[in-house]
């Protein structure tokens, strides 16, 4: 009864395995498909603007969000999904290796290749999952703080060039009152009149 009971609970047990990453990977495979449908929306809402500025600035966050989306589905995604299927794989094996235990040359030979493939597919999850670790630890994030930064920097110098330009413009414009008058008054009006006489001999 006992030997039965516990045979039972782990058939269960490997079925709720296989169930789970099963779903967990089909899940992460929908991911793409998300992200492609959410690239036609933004773009179909980019066109609806109309270029208004408050519906521009929106599409765009929605449009961030989805890069930042994009980060853990092109990276991290794909290790995670190959962890989880050597997961599986190793679990199997080692299911199997377990039920094919017994006398027979047959049977030892079957034991000892379940047995093999399971260590083989415990070292590939553990080495998926280190590289799924190592890529999120170490890829850099996508962010746009510092692109707004930059666009307000980049703003607030237009702003500042623009004043500055129409003070220099202000200043260098001549008023009325300040005519030039040389212009009225002849060169050599005032100069002294000399009369070259030649001396008598």
């Amino acid at each position: 009864m006992g030997v039965e009971y516990w045979g039972v609970m782990a058939g269960i047990g490997l079925l709720a395995v296989v169930v789970a990453g099963v779903a967990f990977v089909r899940y992460r495979d929908r991911e793409t498909e998300q992200l492609r449908r959410g690239a036609s929306l933004a773009g179909e809402l980019r066109a609806l603007a109309a270029g208004d500025a408050v519906r521009l600035a929106a599409v765009e966050e929605y449009e961030t969000s989805l890069y930042q989306r994009l980060f853990y589905v092109s990276t991290v995604s794909p290790r995670v999904r190959s962890a989880v299927w050597c997961l599986l794989a190793a679990v199997l094996s080692a299911a199997g290796a377990l039920a094919t235990r017994g006398d027979g040359l047959a049977l030892t030979i079957v034991h000892w290749a379940a047995l093999f493939l399971a260590v083989v597919f415990a070292l590939a999850t553990l080495f998926f999952a280190g590289l799924a670790a190592f890529h999120a630890a170490t890829t850099p994030r996508v962010s746009f703080a510092e692109s707004y930064a930059n666009d307000g920097a980049a703003d607030s110098d237009a702003a500042r060039s623009g004043t500055a330009g129409s003070d220099t413009a202000d200043s260098g414009v001549a008023g009325p009152d300040t005519a030039v008058s040389d212009a009225d008054t002849p060169a050599d009006a005032d100069a002294p009149v000399t009369d070259k006489t030649a001396p008598t001999p």
